[in-house]
Protein backbone atom coordinates (compact mmCIF):
# COMPACT_ATOMS: atom_id res chain seq x y z
CA UNK A 1 0.00 0.00 0.00
CA UNK A 2 2.73 2.62 0.81
CA UNK A 3 4.19 2.16 -2.78
CA UNK A 4 0.82 2.38 -4.38
CA UNK A 5 0.12 5.36 -2.14
CA UNK A 6 3.47 7.03 -2.99
CA UNK A 7 2.75 6.75 -7.01
CA UNK A 8 -0.44 8.65 -6.86
CA UNK A 9 0.81 11.12 -4.65
CA UNK A 10 3.75 11.69 -6.99
CA UNK A 11 1.75 11.70 -9.95
CA UNK A 12 -0.72 14.54 -7.96
CA UNK A 13 2.15 16.35 -7.06
CA UNK A 14 3.11 16.92 -10.59
CA UNK A 15 -0.02 18.36 -12.12
CA UNK A 16 -0.97 20.18 -9.42
CA UNK A 17 2.60 21.69 -9.34
CA UNK A 18 1.55 23.63 -12.33
CA UNK A 19 -1.29 25.76 -10.69
CA UNK A 20 0.95 26.20 -7.72
CA UNK A 21 3.48 28.21 -10.44
CA UNK A 22 1.02 30.42 -11.34
CA UNK A 23 0.45 31.34 -7.57
CA UNK A 24 4.24 30.98 -6.70
CA UNK A 25 4.95 34.10 -4.69
CA UNK A 26 8.69 35.04 -6.33
CA UNK A 27 6.28 34.48 -9.73
CA UNK A 28 3.14 36.89 -9.17
CA UNK A 29 5.41 38.98 -7.16
CA UNK A 30 7.47 39.86 -10.17
CA UNK A 31 5.06 39.80 -12.90
CA UNK A 32 2.79 42.74 -10.79
CA UNK A 33 5.71 44.73 -9.57
CA UNK A 34 6.79 44.95 -13.47
CA UNK A 35 2.90 45.11 -15.02
CA UNK A 36 1.14 47.43 -13.25
CA UNK A 37 4.38 49.63 -12.64
CA UNK A 38 3.30 53.22 -13.30
CA UNK A 39 -0.69 52.41 -13.01
CA UNK A 40 -0.64 53.06 -9.03
CA UNK A 41 1.98 55.06 -6.90
CA UNK A 42 5.16 53.24 -6.58
CA UNK A 43 4.96 53.52 -2.59
CA UNK A 44 1.60 51.43 -3.10
CA UNK A 45 2.66 49.19 -5.57
CA UNK A 46 5.37 47.97 -3.35
CA UNK A 47 3.19 47.41 -0.38
CA UNK A 48 0.94 45.22 -3.38
CA UNK A 49 4.37 43.56 -3.93
CA UNK A 50 5.34 42.63 0.16
CA UNK A 51 1.24 41.30 0.17
CA UNK A 52 2.07 38.98 -3.00
CA UNK A 53 5.85 38.05 -2.13
CA UNK A 54 4.20 37.10 1.39
CA UNK A 55 0.97 35.64 -0.20
CA UNK A 56 1.45 32.43 1.47
CA UNK A 57 2.32 32.95 4.56
CA UNK A 58 -0.29 35.38 5.05
CA UNK A 59 -3.11 33.44 3.78
CA UNK A 60 -1.75 30.85 6.90
CA UNK A 61 -3.63 33.30 8.80
CA UNK A 62 -6.73 31.33 7.93
CA UNK A 63 -5.51 27.80 8.52
CA UNK A 64 -7.15 27.46 11.51
CA UNK A 65 -10.16 27.34 9.95
CA UNK A 66 -9.15 24.12 7.78
CA UNK A 67 -8.57 21.60 11.22
CA UNK A 68 -11.93 21.76 12.47
CA UNK A 69 -13.84 21.85 9.38
CA UNK A 70 -11.94 18.60 8.06
CA UNK A 71 -11.77 17.18 12.03
CA UNK A 72 -13.45 13.70 11.59
CA UNK A 73 -13.95 13.52 8.29
CA UNK A 74 -12.50 11.82 4.98
CA UNK A 75 -9.16 13.28 4.36
CA UNK A 76 -8.54 12.39 0.68
CA UNK A 77 -11.61 13.67 -0.19
CA UNK A 78 -11.52 17.34 1.60
CA UNK A 79 -7.99 17.80 0.42
CA UNK A 80 -9.74 16.99 -3.52
CA UNK A 81 -12.32 19.80 -2.34
CA UNK A 82 -9.23 22.23 -1.92
CA UNK A 83 -7.41 21.39 -4.76
CA UNK A 84 -10.55 22.04 -6.93
CA UNK A 85 -10.89 25.40 -5.20
CA UNK A 86 -7.01 26.25 -5.90
CA UNK A 87 -7.13 25.68 -9.63
CA UNK A 88 -10.26 27.42 -10.15
CA UNK A 89 -9.22 30.45 -8.80
CA UNK A 90 -5.53 30.57 -9.93
CA UNK A 91 -7.15 30.24 -13.61
CA UNK A 92 -8.85 33.45 -12.76
CA UNK A 93 -5.37 35.16 -13.32
CA UNK A 94 -5.30 34.61 -17.26
CA UNK A 95 -8.31 37.12 -17.29
CA UNK A 96 -7.89 39.91 -14.98
CA UNK A 97 -7.26 43.07 -16.48
CA UNK A 98 -4.35 45.10 -15.97
CA UNK A 99 -5.83 48.66 -14.02
CA UNK A 100 -5.80 49.57 -10.42
CA UNK A 101 -9.18 47.06 -9.96
CA UNK A 102 -7.31 44.16 -11.76
CA UNK A 103 -4.02 44.78 -8.87
CA UNK A 104 -6.30 44.73 -6.41
CA UNK A 105 -8.53 41.37 -7.77
CA UNK A 106 -5.16 40.14 -8.44
CA UNK A 107 -3.79 40.42 -4.74
CA UNK A 108 -7.32 38.78 -3.49
CA UNK A 109 -7.58 35.88 -5.75
CA UNK A 110 -3.60 34.82 -5.03
CA UNK A 111 -4.76 35.01 -1.47
CA UNK A 112 -7.27 32.87 -1.71
CA UNK A 113 -5.65 30.59 -3.69
CA UNK A 114 -3.21 30.37 -1.25
CA UNK A 115 -5.61 30.51 2.00
CA UNK A 116 -7.31 26.85 -0.05
CA UNK A 117 -3.32 25.65 -0.39
CA UNK A 118 -2.57 26.14 2.95
CA UNK A 119 -5.37 23.42 4.10
CA UNK A 120 -3.62 20.97 1.68
CA UNK A 121 -0.54 21.63 3.81
CA UNK A 122 -2.25 22.08 7.04
CA UNK A 123 -4.60 18.34 5.89
CA UNK A 124 -1.45 16.38 4.20
CA UNK A 125 1.17 15.46 7.46
CA UNK A 126 -2.07 13.47 8.55
CA UNK A 127 -2.07 11.26 5.78
CA UNK A 128 1.67 10.87 5.44
CA UNK A 129 1.91 10.05 8.87
CA UNK A 130 -0.64 7.20 8.84
CA UNK A 131 0.67 6.02 5.57
CA UNK A 132 4.06 6.17 5.71
CA UNK A 133 6.63 5.16 8.35
CA UNK A 134 8.87 8.08 10.90
CA UNK A 135 12.42 6.56 9.51
CA UNK A 136 10.77 7.05 5.49
CA UNK A 137 8.89 9.64 5.96
CA UNK A 138 11.59 12.76 5.15
CA UNK A 139 12.47 10.74 2.17
CA UNK A 140 9.31 10.21 0.73
CA UNK A 141 8.31 13.80 1.44
CA UNK A 142 11.83 15.15 -0.03
CA UNK A 143 10.71 13.30 -3.58
CA UNK A 144 7.72 14.45 -3.56
CA UNK A 145 8.94 18.48 -2.88
CA UNK A 146 11.60 17.56 -5.55
CA UNK A 147 8.65 16.98 -8.26
CA UNK A 148 7.32 19.70 -7.00
CA UNK A 149 10.16 22.01 -7.55
CA UNK A 150 11.04 20.67 -10.53
CA UNK A 151 7.53 21.87 -12.42
CA UNK A 152 7.62 25.08 -10.76
CA UNK A 153 11.05 26.03 -11.83
CA UNK A 154 10.34 24.80 -15.21
CA UNK A 155 6.53 26.62 -15.29
CA UNK A 156 8.66 29.75 -14.11
CA UNK A 157 11.27 29.82 -16.77
CA UNK A 158 8.05 29.09 -19.41
CA UNK A 159 5.99 31.76 -17.49
CA UNK A 160 8.76 34.07 -17.69
CA UNK A 161 9.74 34.09 -21.34
CA UNK A 162 5.79 34.20 -22.13
CA UNK A 163 5.85 37.49 -19.93
CA UNK A 164 8.62 38.77 -21.90
CA UNK A 165 7.39 38.06 -25.36
CA UNK A 166 3.49 38.50 -25.03
CA UNK A 167 0.97 38.99 -22.47
CA UNK A 168 -1.53 36.88 -24.56
CA UNK A 169 0.90 34.33 -24.18
CA UNK A 170 1.17 34.62 -20.68
CA UNK A 171 -2.58 34.26 -20.40
CA UNK A 172 -3.21 31.17 -22.72
CA UNK A 173 -0.31 29.18 -20.61
CA UNK A 174 -1.96 30.08 -17.42
CA UNK A 175 -5.45 28.65 -18.06
CA UNK A 176 -4.05 25.65 -19.95
CA UNK A 177 -1.66 24.98 -17.12
CA UNK A 178 -4.76 24.93 -14.51
CA UNK A 179 -6.98 23.03 -16.91
CA UNK A 180 -4.05 20.39 -16.90
CA UNK A 181 -4.17 20.52 -12.69
CA UNK A 182 -7.24 18.78 -12.91
CA UNK A 183 -5.68 15.45 -13.74
CA UNK A 184 -4.37 15.61 -9.92
CA UNK A 185 -7.65 16.24 -8.58
CA UNK A 186 -8.62 12.87 -9.96
CA UNK A 187 -5.34 11.10 -9.30
CA UNK A 188 -5.47 12.11 -5.59
CA UNK A 189 -8.79 10.95 -5.35
CA UNK A 190 -7.90 7.23 -5.47
CA UNK A 191 -5.74 7.32 -2.35
CA UNK A 192 -6.34 5.50 0.68
CA UNK A 193 -5.63 6.08 4.38
CA UNK A 194 -4.28 3.04 6.31
CA UNK A 195 -7.04 2.91 9.56
CA UNK A 196 -8.52 5.96 8.36
CA UNK A 197 -11.65 4.59 10.58
CA UNK A 198 -9.46 4.46 13.47
CA UNK A 199 -8.39 8.15 12.91
CA UNK A 200 -11.45 9.38 12.50
CA UNK A 201 -12.67 7.31 15.29
CA UNK A 202 -9.93 9.48 17.59
CA UNK A 203 -11.02 12.78 15.68
CA UNK A 204 -15.01 12.41 16.51
CA UNK A 205 -14.25 11.46 20.39
CA UNK A 206 -12.38 14.43 20.96
CA UNK A 207 -14.85 17.48 20.30
CA UNK A 208 -13.48 19.80 17.82
CA UNK A 209 -14.06 23.78 18.38
CA UNK A 210 -16.26 26.11 15.72
CA UNK A 211 -14.15 27.57 13.39
CA UNK A 212 -14.48 30.84 14.73
CA UNK A 213 -13.41 29.49 17.57
CA UNK A 214 -10.61 27.95 16.54
CA UNK A 215 -8.03 30.55 16.94
CA UNK A 216 -7.86 29.33 20.46
CA UNK A 217 -6.38 25.69 19.19
CA UNK A 218 -2.88 27.91 19.00
CA UNK A 219 -3.48 29.00 22.50
CA UNK A 220 -4.54 25.78 23.93
CA UNK A 221 -1.94 23.83 22.28
CA UNK A 222 1.05 26.34 23.36
CA UNK A 223 -0.13 26.50 26.59
CA UNK A 224 -0.18 22.25 26.73
CA UNK A 225 3.40 22.02 25.29
CA UNK A 226 5.84 24.13 26.18
CA UNK A 227 8.37 22.81 23.96
CA UNK A 228 6.49 23.23 21.30
CA UNK A 229 6.03 26.59 22.09
CA UNK A 230 9.74 27.02 22.50
CA UNK A 231 10.06 25.99 19.40
CA UNK A 232 7.36 27.67 17.40
CA UNK A 233 8.94 30.75 19.33
CA UNK A 234 12.64 30.63 17.50
CA UNK A 235 10.28 29.60 14.17
CA UNK A 236 8.52 33.03 14.59
CA UNK A 237 12.08 34.81 14.95
CA UNK A 238 14.12 32.89 12.04
CA UNK A 239 11.24 33.15 9.96
CA UNK A 240 10.44 36.87 10.78
CA UNK A 241 13.58 38.00 9.12
CA UNK A 242 12.95 35.40 5.97
CA UNK A 243 9.90 37.07 5.02
CA UNK A 244 11.67 40.68 4.75
CA UNK A 245 14.12 39.63 2.30
CA UNK A 246 11.65 38.51 -0.67
CA UNK A 247 9.73 41.96 -1.17
CA UNK A 248 13.03 43.82 -1.22
CA UNK A 249 14.28 41.28 -3.70
CA UNK A 250 12.31 41.91 -6.11
CA UNK A 251 11.93 46.02 -5.82
CA UNK A 252 15.86 46.12 -5.49
CA UNK A 253 16.02 43.46 -9.01
CA UNK A 254 13.76 46.64 -10.63
CA UNK A 255 14.38 49.03 -9.66
CA UNK A 256 18.29 49.08 -8.99
CA UNK A 257 19.25 46.47 -11.46
CA UNK A 258 16.32 46.97 -14.13
CA UNK A 259 15.59 43.26 -14.63
CA UNK A 260 12.96 41.96 -16.84
CA UNK A 261 10.09 39.83 -15.92
CA UNK A 262 12.48 36.37 -16.74
CA UNK A 263 15.18 37.82 -14.44
CA UNK A 264 13.23 38.35 -11.38
CA UNK A 265 11.56 34.87 -11.73
CA UNK A 266 14.84 33.32 -11.88
CA UNK A 267 16.18 34.76 -8.75
CA UNK A 268 13.62 35.02 -6.81
CA UNK A 269 11.90 31.64 -7.80
CA UNK A 270 13.75 29.47 -10.54
CA UNK A 271 17.17 29.63 -9.27
CA UNK A 272 15.81 28.53 -5.67
CA UNK A 273 13.68 26.22 -6.76
CA UNK A 274 16.27 24.70 -8.98
CA UNK A 275 19.14 24.76 -6.24
CA UNK A 276 16.19 22.71 -3.99
CA UNK A 277 16.21 19.78 -6.57
CA UNK A 278 20.32 18.74 -5.26
CA UNK A 279 19.51 19.63 -1.69
CA UNK A 280 16.72 18.14 -0.79
CA UNK A 281 18.16 14.81 -0.02
CA UNK A 282 21.05 16.16 1.80
CA UNK A 283 18.05 17.68 4.37
CA UNK A 284 16.15 14.33 4.20
CA UNK A 285 19.03 12.27 5.43
CA UNK A 286 19.34 14.27 8.37
CA UNK A 287 16.20 15.04 9.28
CA UNK A 288 15.81 11.51 9.25
CA UNK A 289 18.05 10.79 11.79
CA UNK A 290 17.60 13.62 14.05
CA UNK A 291 14.77 15.63 16.38
CA UNK A 292 13.51 18.69 14.42
CA UNK A 293 15.28 20.82 16.70
CA UNK A 294 18.50 19.48 16.10
CA UNK A 295 17.86 19.90 12.57
CA UNK A 296 16.27 23.73 12.62
CA UNK A 297 19.82 24.66 14.59
CA UNK A 298 21.87 23.34 11.81
CA UNK A 299 19.52 24.35 8.66
CA UNK A 300 18.62 27.61 10.06
CA UNK A 301 22.31 29.21 8.81
CA UNK A 302 21.62 28.69 5.48
CA UNK A 303 19.31 31.25 5.69
CA UNK A 304 21.67 33.38 7.45
CA UNK A 305 24.51 33.16 4.67
CA UNK A 306 22.14 33.19 2.03
CA UNK A 307 20.82 36.82 3.61
CA UNK A 308 24.36 38.06 4.16
CA UNK A 309 24.96 37.46 0.36
CA UNK A 310 21.94 39.77 -0.50
CA UNK A 311 23.71 42.29 1.91
CA UNK A 312 26.33 42.49 0.23
CA UNK A 313 24.87 42.12 -3.37
CA UNK A 314 22.85 45.36 -2.16
CA UNK A 315 26.32 47.27 -0.76
CA UNK A 316 28.33 46.63 -3.66
CA UNK A 317 26.06 46.80 -6.35
CA UNK A 318 26.47 43.09 -7.43
CA UNK A 319 23.45 41.74 -9.79
CA UNK A 320 25.91 38.07 -9.54
CA UNK A 321 25.70 38.60 -5.65
CA UNK A 322 22.55 38.31 -5.91
CA UNK A 323 22.21 35.22 -8.00
CA UNK A 324 24.54 33.72 -5.84
CA UNK A 325 22.41 34.44 -3.03
CA UNK A 326 19.37 33.01 -4.58
CA UNK A 327 21.16 29.95 -4.71
CA UNK A 328 22.21 29.72 -1.02
CA UNK A 329 18.74 30.75 -0.27
CA UNK A 330 17.37 27.66 -2.30
CA UNK A 331 19.89 25.12 0.23
CA UNK A 332 17.54 26.60 3.04
CA UNK A 333 14.07 26.60 1.37
CA UNK A 334 15.36 22.84 0.68
CA UNK A 335 15.54 21.92 4.16
CA UNK A 336 12.49 23.94 5.20
CA UNK A 337 9.86 22.52 2.95
CA UNK A 338 11.09 19.26 4.16
CA UNK A 339 10.73 20.41 8.18
CA UNK A 340 7.80 22.66 7.02
CA UNK A 341 5.64 19.48 6.17
CA UNK A 342 7.47 17.14 9.45
CA UNK A 343 8.80 18.78 11.83
CA UNK A 344 5.55 19.43 14.02
CA UNK A 345 5.29 15.18 14.41
CA UNK A 346 7.79 15.33 16.51
CA UNK A 347 6.41 16.77 18.98
CA UNK A 348 2.45 16.33 18.59
CA UNK A 349 0.37 13.20 19.82
CA UNK A 350 -0.92 11.21 16.94
CA UNK A 351 -4.61 12.42 17.14
CA UNK A 352 -3.35 16.15 17.31
CA UNK A 353 -0.98 16.10 14.08
CA UNK A 354 -3.67 18.46 12.26
CA UNK A 355 -3.78 20.99 15.12
CA UNK A 356 -0.27 21.04 15.84
CA UNK A 357 0.61 22.06 11.92
CA UNK A 358 -2.43 24.16 11.89
CA UNK A 359 -0.73 26.10 14.92
CA UNK A 360 2.58 26.55 13.01
CA UNK A 361 0.68 27.55 9.94
CA UNK A 362 -1.21 29.88 11.43
CA UNK A 363 1.62 31.82 13.55
CA UNK A 364 3.27 31.35 9.84
CA UNK A 365 0.39 33.82 9.10
CA UNK A 366 1.05 36.20 11.80
CA UNK A 367 4.53 36.82 10.96
CA UNK A 368 3.55 37.00 7.21
CA UNK A 369 1.05 40.17 8.49
CA UNK A 370 3.79 41.79 9.82
CA UNK A 371 6.76 41.17 8.38
CA UNK A 372 6.95 41.98 4.31
CA UNK A 373 5.06 45.36 5.31
CA UNK A 374 7.44 46.50 8.45
CA UNK A 375 10.51 45.60 5.77
CA UNK A 376 8.91 47.32 2.66
CA UNK A 377 7.86 51.12 5.16
CA UNK A 378 11.14 50.73 6.47
CA UNK A 379 12.64 50.64 3.13
CA UNK A 380 10.48 53.72 1.54
CA UNK A 381 11.64 55.21 5.01
CA UNK A 382 15.66 54.61 4.35
CA UNK A 383 15.56 55.51 0.94
CA UNK A 384 13.89 58.75 1.29
CA UNK A 385 16.95 59.94 3.53
CA UNK A 386 18.83 59.01 0.78
CA UNK A 387 20.53 55.78 2.24
CA UNK A 388 21.07 52.19 0.48
CA UNK A 389 17.78 51.38 1.35
CA UNK A 390 18.17 47.72 -0.20
CA UNK A 391 21.79 46.74 1.80
CA UNK A 392 19.77 48.25 5.20
CA UNK A 393 17.32 46.23 4.99
CA UNK A 394 18.62 43.68 3.84
CA UNK A 395 21.19 43.79 6.99
CA UNK A 396 18.28 44.61 9.34
CA UNK A 397 16.96 40.90 7.78
CA UNK A 398 19.96 39.38 8.48
CA UNK A 399 20.52 40.43 12.41
CA UNK A 400 16.71 39.26 13.11
CA UNK A 401 17.72 35.87 10.99
CA UNK A 402 20.76 35.07 13.40
CA UNK A 403 18.67 35.93 16.34
CA UNK A 404 16.12 33.07 15.05
CA UNK A 405 19.12 30.90 14.26
CA UNK A 406 21.25 31.24 17.25
CA UNK A 407 17.97 30.06 19.07
CA UNK A 408 17.58 27.25 17.81
CA UNK A 409 21.42 26.29 18.98
CA UNK A 410 20.65 27.64 22.36
CA UNK A 411 17.06 25.65 22.44
CA UNK A 412 18.89 22.12 21.18
CA UNK A 413 21.69 22.65 24.07
CA UNK A 414 19.01 23.26 26.64
CA UNK A 415 17.19 19.65 25.55
CA UNK A 416 20.11 18.17 25.75
CA UNK A 417 20.77 14.27 24.47
CA UNK A 418 18.31 13.19 25.51
CA UNK A 419 15.35 15.62 25.51
CA UNK A 420 14.59 15.44 21.82
CA UNK A 421 12.57 12.94 21.20
CA UNK A 422 12.26 10.91 17.94
CA UNK A 423 8.96 11.40 17.44
CA UNK A 424 5.81 11.97 19.52
CA UNK A 425 3.18 8.94 20.56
Amino acid sequence: MQRRSFGLELTSTAFFAVTLSCIEAGTVAVYTKQTFEGLVAPGALNLVVAFLGASAELANIVSFVWGPLSHGKPKVRFVNGLQVMVIALAATIAFLPETPTGLVLLAGVVFLARAGWSGIVTIRPTIWRANYPREARAGIVGKLSVVQVVVVSIMGIVLGFALDSSRETFRILVTIGCVVSLFSVATYGRLRVRRQAKLLKAEREDRPLAPWQAPLVVWRVLRKDPGYAQFMLWMFVLGFGNLMVMPITVIVLKERFGVGYLGGILATSVIPAVVQIFAIPMWARLLDRSHIVKFRSIHSWAFVAATAMFTLAAAVGSLPLIFVGASILGIGFAGGSLAWNLGHTDFAPVSETSRYMATHVTLNGVRGMIAPFVSVLLYELVRGWGWNAGAVMYGTALAVSVCGAAGFVWFRIKMGAGGARREAR
